[in-house]
């Protein structure tokens, strides 16, 4: 286990795919900035978003007898509707030390569950590492309990199993349907096309909020956590501000305060304040066009929404609706956001068009086909509480903080991209591509498409 203040000169990464059954593992040299593809798997289906669970937290030593795990969750397009749950094994100290050693890293299939939908969105509780941005958003990390899934129709809770990580029976189905009788779900489309307007994605914060974007129903649903067995209750429904928005990822803020919301049809991030926790009230405050000003709306497709791993900041992405536009990635202040909020209840600013605290636009390479998609690499580093508010860096901090990496995934021709991000502005430093081919019968695309990836280490 790496020890809480050494950070490994080789991290470890999972992408998926979306026109095959593979997923890669890949190793990036902090150093020499050299990624590479150090193994293919054969999955169980295309289109994997992913999560990452651990027995021990990462960066933290264990005091305990029962055996260690890191395990990866999937999701998959194929039919009938499942998710899978795969060891990660030979991840040590030793492969952290050159892309050489990275080669002895390895998946080994664990479970397989069925669903009652395909699902695009998976999310571990406890997370497996302290972050204030994806996959903990400031909740203490632990040894997973429960993997949370989220698409079309229905979402699910599984148990999972603490001495082997193996997904274990379901705790409970969620119907997200209007009508959320049995009969209504029993007519409901169950298969990926589902995915296009109904539930998107599930996370969890602080408050024991959980909170689930709904493109049909235009709506962020918010839940209560019951940490005793992992049950959610539903507590409201929040419409998006503009008809036809389409919420598709969720996430809040790591003191529990904000929620931020990435709209798929027309690429804003919505800015809501948490009002009253009990009931999971949700004002919204104001709008982020992750756009440039002029461009046409309806040719692109947001996509992902994240925090840095400082808590300054905000990134989302879009995607091109063709491959002929390119796609962008926007970060926002948020320090300087909230100062510019409204401080009364009544008053909700409507327009972000002037003076918006946006910190810089990076164009992707590509449209991002169907990918797009940024997750942060962890931080091993120990934040000092007595400096650092329980959802951000201080200023003086943040300077302190260093660079952090993202990885960026690219579905249009097959790129794993790694981005450097200072506190202001976005670098690539790193990409390679998938090695294989689309399989016309998983998915389109000539080349092998990256769906989601997560960093290991």
């Amino acid at each position: 286990m790496t020890n809480v203040h050494t950070c490994p000169r080789v991290r470890h990464l999972l992408t998926g795919t979306f026109n095959t059954a593979n997923l890669h593992l890949l190793a990036f040299d902090t150093l020499t900035h050299t990624l590479a593809i150090t193994r293919s798997v054969s999955a169980q289906g295309p289109h994997q978003f992913l999560a990452l669970g651990a027995s021990t937290p990462i960066g933290q030593p264990s005091l305990e007898v029962r055996p260690q795990w890191k395990a990866v969750y999937a999701t998959t397009w194929a039919q009938p509707p499942s998710l899978s749950a795969w060891a990660v094994t030979g991840l040590d100290e030793d492969a952290g030390a050159s892309i050489e050693m990275a080669t002895k890293v390895n998946l080994d299939w664990l479970s397989t569950v069925n669903i009652t939908a395909t699902s695009s969105y998976v999310h571990t509780q406890p997370p497996p590492y302290e972050s204030f941005t994806a996959p903990s958003y400031g909740v203490s990390p632990g040894s997973a309990q429960y993997l949370y899934s989220a698409g079309g129709p229905t979402g699910e809770i599984h148990r999972i199993n603490p001495q082997t990580g193996e997904l274990d029976a379901k705790q409970q189905e969620l119907i997200f349907l209007r009508d959320n009788s049995e009969e209504a779900l029993g007519k409901a489309d169950k298969t990926r096309k589902a995915l296009r307007y109904g539930a998107h994605n599930i996370d969890i914060g602080v408050d024991q909020l959980a909170l689930v974007a709904d493109l049909g129903r235009n709506a962020i649903l918010t839940y209560r956590r019951d940490p005793a067995d992992g049950t959610l209750t539903f507590l409201s429904e929040t419409t998006s501000p503009r008809d036809g928005d389409g919420p598709r990822h969720v996430v809040p803020s790591p003191d529990g305060r904000w929620v931020y919301s990435v709209t798929e049809h027309t690429s804003f991030v919505d800015v809501f304040e948490v009002t009253d926790v009990s009931s999971g009230t949700l004002k919204y405050r104001t709008s982020l066009d992750i756009l440039p000003e002029g461009s046409d709306r309806a040719s692109f497709r947001g996509d992902t929404v994240r925090l840095s791993p400082s808590g300054r900041a905000i990134l989302a992405t879009t995607r091109g609706k063709t491959p002929a536009v390119r796609g962008w990635v926007a970060a926002w202040d948020l320090v300087t956001l909230q100062d510019a909020l409204p401080q009364h209840d009544d008053q909700t600013r409507h327009d972000s068009s002037d003076g918006s605290p946006l910190s810089t636009r990076w164009r992707t390479p590509t449209s991002g086909g169907k990918a797009n998609a940024i997750e942060w690499a962890p931080r091993y580093a120990v934040l000092d509480q007595t400096t650092a508010p329980s959802s951000t860096l201080s200023e003086k901090a943040a300077q302190e903080w260093g660079d952090d990496w993202a990885v960026l995934t690219d579905d249009a021709e097959g790129h794993v991209l790694i981005l450097k991000w200072d506190g202001r502005d976005l670098v690539e430093v790193a990409r390679t591509k998938l090695p294989g081919k689309g399989v016309p019968e998983l998915g389109e695309g000539e080349e092998e498409g990256a769906s989601h990836a997560i960093w290991l280490s």
